[in-house]
């Protein structure tokens, strides 16, 4: 066996051992389309190998037109992966257009009289380098936020991928000058199965890279979210909190907490049931969510109780009246219901300003909490807080 020979074979088994391990955990609890096609990809290469490697047993031109063939569908698939991650969607027409001229291509010069093993080694990559730049280009523009990093680390993997095709290619026709010269071709192709080895562990474990960050994204948002109404709950606010009283510390401005809790929500559920109640809540998530200025964090804390940081405000009468206008936000809906029945829902809420009212958040949220109350016993849809005279008031 020769080298070329030998360096075909270990990039066989590379490519089956890295497409069978994409396919395993793309196949696992955390579903992943992109390692599924990419490890289709992979072994689709690896199975293009293995048949024209088996040319000896198979009739030769067979073997170089299906080997090829499958060669130069792998891209495809793995091409497919990789933008599997973004929004963008590969178009069958043309994509499918340049299989089969390839396909074609290649039966003609494997099956006709017209063999050609050089052919065989340069019409498979016209395919791949396209299929790669076009993903290349997509996972850098579109890549997920969370895994940015990774993604543009594949991009420049691609690019690296299709500058190794390319420059085999060139290198063929020059060194060949159009004469088959075994030895010359064992050489190029010995060089360019370990660039290809390169870079198909380093694609691979890049794709590894970009489902791990956008797991962790995912777990982060479900710790720091409520899987009810999707907002921030009580941790995620609290850092948010935290984020607040070291910027307003720094800089001897205020900032406001104000405390909300529906209005006779328990008779909302045993009216028309817990149903009927998650679609209220959704919809006060909404409303206060609209209302409320880009720079205010809003949380739900509770089963109908929500917190807002109210960012730089710098008075107990500005903070009210932002709380406020949240509260209007909540009263304005109107929900309908089963046989024309409308429900219209209140809320009240109190608020507590930093430093004023304290420096942590125990403290503010106590504050805050105790004028809710105080706004629910003055008879309920209204929100109370701090006067500048230390009262306390609407």
């Amino acid at each position: 066996m020769s080298r070329a020979q030998t360096l075909v074979l270990a990039l066989l088994v590379l490519h089956l051992l890295l497409g069978a391990l994409s396919l395993v955990i793309g196949r696992g609890e955390h579903k992943s389309a992109a390692l599924r096609w990419w490890g289709w990809g992979l072994l689709t290469y690896a199975g293009g190998l293995l048949v024209t490697i088996g040319a000896a047993i198979l009739p030769r031109g067979l073997a170089g037109a299906a080997g090829n063939t499958l060669i130069a569908v792998a891209p495809v698939l793995c091409a497919t992966g990789i933008v599997s991650h973004t929004h963008f969607v590969l178009s069958r027409l043309w994509v499918g257009a340049g299989a089969v001229l390839t396909v074609a291509i290649l039966v003609v010069a494997n099956v006709s009289g017209y063999q050609s093993a050089l052919a065989n080694l340069i019409v498979p990559t016209p395919i791949a380098i396209a299929m790669f730049l076009v993903a290349a280009w997509v996972i850098a523009r579109d890549c997920p936020r969370d895994a940015r990093i990774a993604g543009q680390f594949l991009a420049g993997v691609c690019v690296l991928a299709v500058a190794t095709w390319a420059i085999r290619i060139a290198v063929m026709l020059y060194v060949l000058e159009g004469r088959y010269d075994r030895e010359r071709v064992d050489i190029i192709i010995s060089l360019f199965a370990i660039a290809q080895m390169v870079t198909g562990v380093a694609a691979t474990l890049t794709l590894f890279w970009i489902d791990v960050r956008l797991m962790q994204a995912e777990l982060s948002r479900v710790a720091h979210s409520d899987a009810l109404t999707g907002l921030p709950n009580r941790r995620a606010i609290l850092a948010r909190f935290l984020e607040e009283t070291s910027r307003a510390a720094r800089h001897g401005q205020h900032f406001a907490l104000a405390v909300f809790d529906l209005d006779h929500f328990k008779h909302v559920n045993d009216r028309h049931g817990h149903i009927v109640g998650d679609e209220v809540l959704k919809a006060v998530s909404a409303a206060i969510t609209a209302a409320k200025r880009s720079e205010d964090v809003l949380a739900r804390i509770g089963g109908e109780e929500f917190a807002v940081v109210l960012s730089s405000q710098q008075s107990a009468g500005g903070a009210i009246d932002a709380a406020d206008r949240l509260r209007a936000a909540v009263e304005a809906i109107e929900l309908r219901l089963g046989a024309g029945e409308r429900l219209r829902v209140t809320m009240s809420g109190g608020v507590a300003l930093y430093p004023e009212d304290g420096l942590d958040w125990d403290t503010l949220y106590a504050a805050g909490d105790h004028r809710l109350y105080a706004a629910k016993a003055a008879g309920r849809n209204r929100v109370l807080g701090r006067e500048l005279n230390g009262k306390e008031g609407q």
